[in-house]
């Protein structure tokens, strides 16, 4: 019998902070308004802007990093151990766990003696940022030089957009979401008493079962509002995994004051398209890789992938994945189940 990992907790708005980021950065993967978005982003001068835009496409929300902050974990804090890492050491530190030690690093850390990058360099650079599920910029690589090559004007510029950004937005913000951290880590603490952790894991994310995170030694949870419903994860170190979940409640918005939930909406466009509801009844029949069902309707497999996100950010499929990454999509009908109980609370004005 395989141990499962030790698990431990975490809590902090330093989390939302940069997923928060990533969310305004591509609103529609999240089902956020695109012109709310703009609005927010328009709040910083454009160079700090610019920085933040090229901040998303080059970094993942550096759970490593953040996991090491003292409590209470919010925005100052964040400040003032970003301020406190040489600028020239920011953009490495955010990029990779201390136990990193890979050609893909090798390459990047090494940017600011060179002038351009060989063949054989960018084709393991392609290869790090290639993924059927996750679309990077098509200039991906401008981009990365962009940062690498001057990391140190990076890192200021990063320092400076950060700040003015949780100034005019996200200081405010973290107030709002506090609540729904705390009350969400709670239950999930609860949830965590009576379920195996393969069982709470599926719950928390609303339906995905992960193997890769079942085979290391501890496990690290934390609350996300931003994030919900998707799940950020990522190593710690060689033993240690972490996963974000999502908290955020049913009847709550990303956009303050929006009287319609933007999970009902989610769910409506969902169900709304015919593609859809020919891949809900094809996963019905039972599990299929995106490509198994391309070939089931006769569609492209990036216009299903395209298709099965949407059905996700809705809730309405189930996804294994594999320690090699592959993904399995599976119906999951609790979650028409949700749209029908959401729906008849808003018309209710429960």
């Amino acid at each position: 019998m395989i141990a499962l990992p030790k698990l431990s907790w975490d809590i902090g708005t330093a989390y939302d902070l940069f997923v928060s980021l990533k969310v305004i950065h591509r609103p529609a993967d999240y089902g956020l308004r695109a012109s709310w978005a703009a609005g927010v982003r328009s709040r910083l001068p454009n160079k700090l802007r610019e920085t933040l835009e090229l901040s998303n496409a080059i970094l993942h929300v550096p759970m490593h990093w953040l996991h090491t902050l003292p409590e209470p974990k919010n925005s100052s804090i964040v400040l003032q151990f970003l301020a406190a890492i040489p600028a020239a050491e920011r953009l490495p530190i955010l990029s990779f766990p201390p136990d990193v030690d890979n050609d893909y690093k090798e390459i990047l850390t090494s940017s600011a003696h060179k002038n351009r990058w060989s063949s054989a360099e960018i084709e393991v650079l392609r290869e790090a940022y290639k993924s059927p599920y996750h679309k990077s910029p098509v200039n991906i690589l401008e981009q990365l030089f962009s940062a690498w090559s001057e990391p140190e004007r990076f890192g200021e510029n990063l320092l400076s957009a950060i700040k003015v950004y949780i100034e005019s937005f996200f200081a405010e913000e973290e107030q709002r979401i506090t609540p729904a951290l705390k009350e969400g880590l709670a239950l999930a603490q609860a949830r965590a008493e009576s379920l195996s952790l393969p069982a709470l894991l599926e719950e928390l994310s609303l339906g995905v079962r992960f193997e890769e995170v079942l085979n290391v030694s501890a496990l690290v949870l934390a609350p996300s509002f931003w994030g919900a419903p998707f799940l950020f994860y990522d190593h710690l170190d060689a033993d240690t995994y972490m996963l974000l979940f999502g908290t955020r409640p049913d009847d709550c918005t990303l956009v303050p004051g929006d009287i319609i939930p933007e999970l009902l909406l989610r769910e409506l466009k969902a169900l709304a398209d015919p593609t859809r509801l020919r891949i809900l009844r094809s996963l019905n029949k039972g599990p299929q890789t995106p490509t198994q069902l391309a070939h089931i309707l006769r569609l492209r497999t990036p216009t299903v992938i395209h298709h099965l996100h949407a059905l996700r950010l809705a809730g309405l499929v189930q996804i294994t994945v594999s320690s090699q990454g592959e993904r399995n999509y599976a119906a999951r009908f609790e979650g028409l189940g949700n749209t029908q109980d959401n729906l008849q609370k808003f018309i209710n004005g429960d």
